[in-house]
């Protein structure tokens, strides 16, 4: 993210101090987010975007920013159960930090989220509708991206607020159309991610004076650069 922000203030001409007036912080606020040592918050985010013209939440996502390269990435096919999942989330949570630099609330979030979300990449992956889309290990980053993507996505019929969502519902069909047959390969692995998705979803609260939501936007940002 520092490395963003300092980006945009070069291009637009501006200086740190300039930067913190105009969006009411200390100059020492903005100089810790370019050294990297705090983060701002969602409301910082959105006056920054005002007056650079950079979403730093979202761009922190893109893949072209990601220079994090240690995460150990196992064979997808080796997270093929529910247990291996939640093990493999509690991983990637470790090694984001999330549990040392965010509240347990957030890690919570961030814990179930994942676990999901590794579950419906599986799940991709072993049903994957074009054959010429090969779903691997860095697609559980790509579809944690998907998340923030609300202010790009068209609505389905009104109920999906992102390509994320979307993706679960489409599972949910692939699994309710299987439920009596059991044809899903992973019907039992599809049904536990479903449940937790959806106890993640009933768990997060969608309001942008939250700080608790705000945290978890920045944690959930840091999770995708792991990739």
């Amino acid at each position: 993210m520092e490395t963003i922000l300092k980006q945009a203030l070069e291009k637009c001409g501006m200086t740190q101090k300039e930067l913190a007036d105009i969006i009411h912080v200390t100059p020492q606020a903005v100089s810790k987010w370019i050294k990297g040592e705090s983060r701002p918050s969602v409301d910082n985010v959105i006056e920054i975007n005002k007056v650079l013209g950079i979403d730093l939440i979202r761009e922190t996502t893109r893949k072209k920013h990601r220079g994090n390269q240690n995460m150990e990435q196992v064979d997808l096919f080796e997270l093929n159960d529910y247990k291996k999942a939640k093990d493999h989330a509690k991983q990637i949570l470790s090694e984001a930090e999330i549990d040392i630099n965010y509240s347990h609330s957030v890690y919570i979030l961030c814990e179930r989220l994942l676990t999901s979300v590794i579950g419906l990449t599986y799940h991709q992956m072993i049903h994957k509708k074009d054959e010429y889309d090969e779903i691997v290990y860095q697609d559980i980053f790509l579809n944690i991206e998907d998340y923030f993507d609300d202010g790009s996505f068209d609505k389905v019929e009104g109920f999906c607020e992102n390509y994320l969502e979307y993706n679960f519902y489409k599972m949910g069909v692939d699994l309710m159309e299987s439920f009596d047959e059991y044809t899903i390969v992973n019907h039992n692995f599809c049904q536990d991610s479903i449940d937790e998705w959806y106890s993640f979803s009933k768990a997060i609260i969608k309001n942008p004076a939250s700080p608790i939501y705000n945290e978890f936007l920045v944690a959930l940002s840091e999770i995708a650069n792991l990739a």
